[in-house]
């Protein structure tokens, strides 16, 4: 049965229960009679109708009431996301006017409540469906309850140090007996050093003994990628692991091969949210900026700070959707503008206690329209002219066609919060000039402090906006780099 069909079963089904709960009928042969203050009153079979729907309409205002103020949603920014104005939602929750049925699913996505509850809670639905709410609401309760067993795993499992690099080098030996790896740790930052990376080399096992160099022709290199991206595909999107090309900050000095080195993140990796989640910052952040804004670091160091889950569009919607390393720039911004959208209409829900990042100008053009007038909290990482002036030359160098798209981008995150948010849930900030295409070889740790400066920022509007943990006292990455300079 398609989607169409039942939907148009089930309103033919409420709009049949609907009159019959709401027409009074009269039977003038009969009447009964009760006994109040001394007087003997008349009450005809309809006054009894139109009481039950009165407490029905109470026990379905108190409910969405109840879930307008678990989500912080104001009347009038429910109503707007419903498509209706103000003063009818107004008037079905204050002057016990009779809802309309024909809004009640869009009603149920906005205050993330079950259809069917609101409908049972109204008196709608028909008898033989009287226990379905019980049985939707115990399996929501049995999916929360495995959620939250292998959140718990993951998160023992990230504590005694299983990291994405170790898993690539793992994966690597268990399915493959023709090559090996070798791992190094990945720092960044002179004032602010973090372990940023995992480096995995990988290598033939029948090479000689300390055979190093590159190979005479390319195409050796692209075969035997192929070669170990086939062995270890699952592992290389689920860590967002990436080949490096040889230079001396890659594998040069260390690795057999230096074109076969990939860079696994860590402190910018996809991360489960913590065992102790701050629960007092609304439970969705986005930070957003073009590339070399420093988004994807921002975001990451926050997460820890809130001990939240951190996802990068890009790295979610390859996971998502099983990209290949060589899948098309087209596929892929398709991919991101999905998982963007699912992590824009749902805060409270695969984005609860989330802060997620995305930096590529279309996704961001064909999706922050959609930005909800309350959540997620926005961090806007506002790029100079020069860095804009950067990324644009290097877009272009690459033939990349969203080069014109940069500023525009940009633009729209500032124009949609600026005119449609209350200036409490977001914040811009303006990243200085970096240090970018010096060629010195401390650029990518002077680059790297600056993010760690603008994650500060973030932190301490966090703080004092919306709960989160002062630096002096919090243990996380950010907290001790604070620390480390403050004390």
């Amino acid at each position: 049965m398609g989607d169409g069909k039942r939907r148009s079963e089930l309103q033919v089904s409420v709009k049949f229960v609907y009159a019959q709960v709401t027409t009074c009928g009269w039977d003038d042969d009969s009447s009964d009679l009760v006994m109040a203050n001394d007087d003997v009153q008349s009450r005809r079979p309809g006054d009894e109708s139109r009481a039950g729907a009165h407490e029905a309409r109470q026990r379905w205002a108190n409910e969405v009431i109840q879930a307008l103020a678990e989500r912080r949603l104001s009347i009038n920014a429910a109503a707007r996301e419903i498509g209706i104005s103000p003063g009818r939602l107004q008037a079905w929750l204050h002057q016990d006017v009779e809802p309309s049925p024909r809004v009640m699913r869009d009603l149920a996505r906005v205050i993330r409540r079950s259809h069917t509850h609101l409908l049972q809670l109204l008196e709608w639905l028909p008898p033989e469906m009287s226990d379905a709410p019980m049985r939707l609401e115990a399996t929501e309760k049995l999916n929360e309850a495995i959620g939250e067993a292998r959140r718990w795993l993951r998160g023992a499992t990230r504590a005694v140090g299983i990291r994405g690099g170790t898993m690539v080098a793992g994966a690597l030996l268990e399915n493959s007996r023709e090559w090996g790896a070798t791992v190094r740790n990945s720092m960044r930052g002179q004032r602010y050093p973090v372990r940023y990376a995992v480096r995995v080399g990988a290598h033939p096992v029948d090479a000689k003994s300390g055979e190093r160099g590159l190979p005479d022709d390319p195409e050796v290199t692209t075969a035997d990628r192929r070669r170990i991206e086939q062995a270890i595909f699952d592992t290389m999107l689920r860590t967002s692991a990436q080949w490096l090309e040889p230079g001396p900050a890659t594998g040069t000095h260390w690795a057999r091969r230096p074109d076969l080195v990939m860079s696994v993140p860590s402190l910018c990796a996809s991360r489960p949210r913590g065992l102790r989640p701050n629960l007092l910052v609304p439970p969705s952040l986005v930070v957003v900026g073009i590339p070399h804004a420093g988004s994807q670091e921002v975001g990451a160091l926050l997460a820890d700070l809130l001990d939240w889950s951190y996802q990068d569009v890009k790295a979610l919607a390859a996971e998502q959707f099983e990209l290949a390393p060589d899948s098309s720039a087209e596929v892929v911004e398709r991919a991101e503008i999905v998982a963007a959208r699912r992590l824009l209409e749902d805060p409270n829900g695969i984005a609860r206690q989330t802060v997620w990042s995305y930096l590529d100008p279309k996704p961001i053009l064909q999706t922050f329209r959609q930005l909800g007038p309350e959540l997620p909290l926005v961090v806007l990482l506002r790029a100079p002219d020069s860095l804009i002036e950067h990324v644009t030359a290097e877009f272009t160098s690459r033939g990349d066609p969203d080069v014109d798209l940069l500023e525009a981008a940009q633009n729209l995150v500032r124009r949609t919060v600026e005119q449609n948010r209350d200036t409490g849930t977001y914040l811009i900030i303006d990243v200085p000039d970096l240090p970018l295409g010096t060629g010195k070889a401390d650029e990518i740790d002077l680059v790297f402090d600056a993010y760690v400066e603008l994650a500060f920022r973030a932190a301490e509007w966090l703080h004092v906006n919306h709960g989160a943990p002062a630096l002096a006292h919090s243990d996380s990455i950010l907290g001790r780099l604070w620390r480390s300079v403050n004390s």
